[in-house]
């Protein structure tokens, strides 16, 4: 087993008022329409300006954050940077293919190429911060952003000295990816409020999002926020896996599900993936239930959202709620299980808890 990796700041540009804000998850937005676009931060104060202008808004977002996480935890220049990504950069690969087809393959703009490229964030943060250290980008569908965080894990129990990775997941929407999505039944066909998504966990689809997460993470304690324990992951996995799965960890971490303080939920509305969670709500039967795609909609690394959620509930010991699902009389939080399901089959736990 693996020593803890301790998060020191988080940061993260969401649909809700995540970015750089002092009121947790207030006020609170929602959607009709079945997609949840980010609330766009001043990019400005992370981002040249002349720059700004060549970027996609996913680039912005990445950048933005990360730096945003750095300045959190008072490092300029990290010793490794790890991101996860489903996507990359969707609206730059979506305009080299359109100039592709308009101008035949000939004088072509190679900006939208060399920005389409999922490591290009990585890139850019990179030369920001001068960091010249370990640099990695996993882009493995809805197992991204915990792929990563594994990463930086591996690479934190090597080391022999304290060191700090920056690890993060950004992944956008476009209007191209939603209408293709929606024709193989990602979407639900009668959308209702975002905010009353799981409401409607007796139907197909669920509601598009968006979003970018950041983390600074170090091998020593100090003045961290939390500690990430451990991280599961499962491919195509019976009940019956991920069901032992949960039970491996607890036992691993000398817990009983008791010890859950909240458990954090990925539903996401679509009746094709409740089986999981309702299974994990019979095993951790007893903690605070929350929920957070209603105030995200569904992408590869909303995962990334999760971890930003469960540091800032230690960190203030709230649960706001607006993501409370089911609500127990918890006096301390000290353990959160984030159990998430993506459509591709990847299923994940990560146990997140006082440092």
């Amino acid at each position: 087993m693996m020593k803890p990796v301790y998060i020191l700041s988080a940061s993260a540009i969401s649909p809700q008022h995540t970015f750089d804000r002092e009121q947790f998850l207030q006020p609170v937005m929602s959607s009709d329409n079945g997609k949840l676009y980010v609330v766009e931060a001043d990019y400005r104060q992370y981002v040249n300006p002349v720059a700004i202008r060549r970027m996609s808004k996913v680039i912005k977002m990445g950048i933005s954050t990360a730096m945003n996480a750095l300045q959190q935890a008072g490092i300029s220049c990290p010793d490794a940077i790890i991101t996860g990504t489903g996507m990359g950069s969707m609206l730059d690969m979506e305009r080299f293919l359109k100039d592709m087809i308009e101008l035949k393959e000939e004088a072509l703009n190679p900006t939208y190429f060399i920005q389409s490229t999922y490591n290009s964030i990585n890139g850019w943060i990179a030369l920001q911060t001068k960091c010249n250290g370990y640099n990695q980008t996993f882009v493995h569908r809805g197992l991204s952003l915990e792929l990563s965080l594994l990463d930086a894990q591996l690479f934190l129990t090597e080391a022999e000295e304290k060191q700090t990775v920056l690890a993060g997941c950004f992944d956008e929407m476009t209007e191209e990816y939603f209408f293709i999505k929606n024709k193989i039944d990602y979407w639900k066909k009668e959308i209702p409020n975002s905010l009353d998504l799981i409401r409607h966990s007796n139907t197909k689809g669920t509601i598009g999002g968006e979003g970018a997460a950041f983390f600074t993470l170090t091998n020593e304690r100090g003045n961290a926020i939390c500690a990430i324990k451990e991280i599961k992951t499962f491919q195509d996995a019976e009940l019956s896996e991920v069901q032992s799965g949960i039970h491996e960890l607890l036992q691993a971490h000398h817990l009983n599900p008791n010890d859950i303080d909240v458990l954090l939920c990925g539903m996401n509305g679509d009746c094709r993936q409740q089986a999981v969670y309702d299974m994990a709500l019979q095993e951790v039967p007893t903690p605070t239930v929350t929920t957070f795609k209603q105030l995200t909609g569904e992408y590869a690394t909303a995962s990334g959202f999760a971890v930003w959620l469960a540091s800032e509930m230690i960190r203030t010991q709230q649960v706001p709620e607006t993501i409370t699902y089911r609500k127990s009389n918890t006096e301390a939080i000290k353990n959160i299980l984030i159990l998430n399901h993506y459509i591709t089959g990847s299923t994940s736990l990560i146990l997140i808890s006082q440092a």
